[in-house]
């Protein structure tokens, strides 16, 4: 679901951000990506739209994103992807290209892990859950498909 910009500036606000035009155009780029962009994968989308926001700006209103939890850095290697989707949920990651993927597990197989990585925590060590990561690493379709020549 794609968000206009007056539900990004509503989000934004609920946060206490305090809105700017850069952070407005960063936000919607970001909410409504369908991939899990890097700062350069930001910056460039909006190089391409018109934009000339500098790579340092789009770096700080992102890492202000994660700091109120609008986002989570996935690191894949020595590079950052930015989710906004914060709660538990499960990534592809592909080991030749970088790309990450999320899985589409259905929302109750997502409830069902949780309790699951819960009680093996609590079984195991007297740890409390608040939030998990699960990534699976491999080779994804279109790097397949390169590597077979199947393109």
């Amino acid at each position: 679901m794609k968000l206009n910009q007056d539900e990004v500036v509503k989000i934004l606000k609920s946060k206490k951000i305090k809105l700017t035009p850069n952070r407005i155009k960063i936000a919607c780029e970001l909410f409504n990506s369908d991939d899990h962009p890097s700062i350069e994968d930001i910056h460039q989308k909006l190089l391409e739209n018109g934009e000339r926001i500098s790579f340092t700006s789009i770096y700080n209103i992102v890492k202000l994103f994660e700091s109120v939890g609008l986002v989570k850095e996935i690191k894949v290697g020595n590079k950052s992807h930015y989710d906004p989707n914060i709660f538990p949920h499960v990534h592809f990651i592909c080991k030749e290209c970088g790309n990450v993927s999320d899985m589409n597990v259905p929302e109750t197989d997502n409830e069902n892990l949780y309790v699951v990585i819960h009680n093996i925590m609590s079984d195991y060590i007297n740890h409390e859950v608040d939030d998990f990561e699960l990534n699976f690493y491999g080779t994804c379709e279109e790097c397949k498909k390169n590597k077979h020549g199947l393109n």
